[in-house]
């Protein structure tokens, strides 16, 4: 949490290098139970703002939601107020279990890697959730999913409070159009930083 009060010169004295977690370790830990706490009320305050910012922002159309893992935002949303919902994960296990609890009607869950996939349409609103620190080049796969943004569309991103995002921020400060940012602070005092995006 500390982080999230460094100034920009403290930040700037570190390299950036991408968390590297294999698909196979992302399989493991949601098979055993690693990631079971994401479903628990210490995650209700990020969930809610990352949820509340897409219900704002969606004008009927469709969202995306990269990093999905096991649907939990999907749990969080309103689909009345968008066409449909994609969620896509790296872990096979985390999309099955996605779309036994929460597949349905407009609904998808797919197994994908966010720096290869082909989004078949354009959306309303594209969501990075906790995991644009774990790429070699946040700002290039942003860049590359503008195109399938609709007119006014937005980025939602949330990323745990650590130097690792602090730098991811700096990337995308740059080259998109902040429009709203929030913090979501737990019982425990883990906090996170949420905001949403537009093309520069």
């Amino acid at each position: 949490m500390i982080s999230a009060y460094l100034p920009e010169i403290a930040v700037n004295a570190f390299k950036y290098s991408p968390q590297q977690t294999a698909r196979a370790n992302w399989d493991a830990e949601y098979a055993g139970g690693h990631w079971d706490y994401l479903r628990g009320s210490s995650e209700i305050a990020r969930y809610g703002i990352i949820a509340s910012f897409c219900h704002c922002y969606s004008r009927g159309g469709a969202l995306l939601d990269h990093g999905c893992g096991e649907g939990i935002l999907r749990r969080h949303l309103n689909l009345d107020i968008f066409s449909h919902y994609v969620g896509v994960d790296l872990s096979l296990d985390a999309v099955a279990r996605a779309d036994r609890n929460h597949g349905g009607e407009r609904t998808r869950f797919l197994v994908g890697n966010v720096e290869h996939y082909e989004p078949e349409q354009k959306y309303d609103v594209i969501v990075f959730n906790e995991m644009l620190y774990y790429l070699e080049d946040p700002e290039s796969v942003l860049r590359r999913y503008r195109d399938h943004l609709n007119p006014n569309g937005v980025f939602v991103v949330s990323m745990f409070d650590m130097i690792k995002a602090r730098k991811v921020w700096q990337m995308l400060d740059r080259n998109n159009r902040l429009v709203e940012s929030s913090r979501a602070v737990n019982q425990g005092g883990h906090s996170w930083t949420i905001r949403v995006y537009q093309q520069a």
